[in-house]
């Protein structure tokens, strides 16, 4: 488990900032309009939601509170004035918890839509493409201030254009940009189709993939997906039993589970095809690692 960590007065400092925007909850659209851009989780109670799908791409600032995100055999735990990005289609399971002195668990997400990462990409094109260095921005006072200014500018408080409130929000976008946490793709499955598979499968590895099931998640054929692989040299075989493999090695070697866990984790029903795939590419067998890991710690 990754437990953040930053100076507590620096981030009391961004809740503090960030606090007015989530007073109350603003998840549901208005009338005649898409989900809000930027919308306030507000609860008074701990919540567990199994298997959510981010729909877009998007930023979360946890206000008040502490948040655990459950990504595959991944789980980390976000407190107040920490931040991350959620990629378009992440399935992640998530756990709300209330500050024990205020009783409250407030955040924010900012969402970006297709169009919007169209556009950024536009402008500024040495970020298209680039690797992504960690989920986690840093929120600085130039971000805070991104946030409020967008916040602004979607309130109807204040008259503004939507030439205005889009260029509120492509600011926060080159802000994270700047910090390596998202890639200007315009979509995904527009790059690479090899990292769209990854990233597609990469957190629901224990569900039954078929190359058929991933294109129509990817909204292509399955003819188109299979060329587009192999124009990358890969297969979706290849790719799919890749990320099993890596997330198997991750449960046997950083974590104290056994055999059963990562056979659970990765989706495999024969213990013996799992433990011939690991071998082939580990060099070892599931339990050799395992035993390996409780005597000297992790490889």
């Amino acid at each position: 488990m990754i437990v953040k960590s930053k100076d507590r007065h620096v981030r009391l400092e961004v809740a503090g900032a960030l606090r007015p925007l989530a007073m109350s909850g603003s998840t549901e659209p208005l009338e005649g309009e898409g989900p809000p851009v930027i919308s306030a989780f507000v609860s008074k109670r701990r919540e567990t939601i199994a298997q959510l799908v981010m729909p877009t791409t998007g930023l979360v600032v946890i206000v008040e509170g502490t948040k655990e995100i459950n990504t595959g055999v991944d789980q980390r735990i976000y407190n107040a004035g920490d931040a991350f990005v959620l990629q378009a289609n992440a399935c992640v399971d998530v756990i709300n918890v209330t500050d024990p002195n205020t009783g409250f668990y407030r955040a924010l997400f900012i969402r970006f839509s297709r169009e919007l990462i169209i556009e950024a990409a536009r402008r500024w094109p040495q970020f298209v493409g680039q690797k992504i260095r960690t989920n986690e921005p840093v929120i600085s006072p130039e971000l805070c201030s991104a946030i409020l200014h967008g916040a602004e500018a979607l309130s109807r408080r204040v008259p503004a254009s939507r030439y205005l409130k889009d260029h509120r929000i492509l600011e926060i976008l080159l802000i994270l940009a700047e910090q390596g946490v998202i890639s200007l793709i315009p979509k995904y499955v527009d790059g690479s189709a090899v990292e769209a598979v990854r990233l597609l499968v990469r957190h629901r590895l224990h569900m039954p993939w078929t190359a058929a099931g991933v294109a129509v998640e990817l909204s292509m054929s399955e003819a188109t997906l299979r060329r587009r692989l192999r124009a990358e040299g890969q297969t979706f075989q290849e790719l799919l039993r890749d990320e099993r493999m890596k997330a198997a090695f991750t449960v046997l070697n950083d974590r104290d589970a056994d055999v059963a866990d990562a056979l659970a984790a990765t989706g495999y029903r024969s213990r013996s095809h799992f433990a011939r795939h690991f071998q082939e590419r580990f060099g070892a067998t599931p339990s050799a690692v395992r035993h390996r890991r409780r005597e000297t710690g992790p490889a």
